[in-house]
């Protein structure tokens, strides 16, 4: 199976968007240092949050797409 074909399953989506939020809350808790900036560390904080929230919701609609039963094709929107 492809990994287009598994981005179009709920429970990957779900998976990926908890493992984003996970990784954006620990992220918390580096600490700047010469390495690591902090503006770096802030923008892949937003960055994992704003993927895991992207996820989350689009496990939501596939969720609810698969369980009514309608397509793309019955609702009138684009694939």
């Amino acid at each position: 199976m492809t990994l287009r074909n598994r981005l179009k399953e709920p429970n990957t989506l779900m998976r990926i968007g908890l493992v984003c939020l996970v990784l954006g809350n620990l992220s918390r808790f580096v600490h700047p240092s010469s390495n690591f900036p902090a503006d770096l560390i802030d923008g892949m904080t937003g960055l994992l949050f704003g993927v895991s929230i992207a996820c989350l919701l689009m496990s939501i609609r596939l969720r609810g797409r698969h369980c009514s039963g309608t397509t793309a094709a019955e609702t009138g929107q684009s694939a």
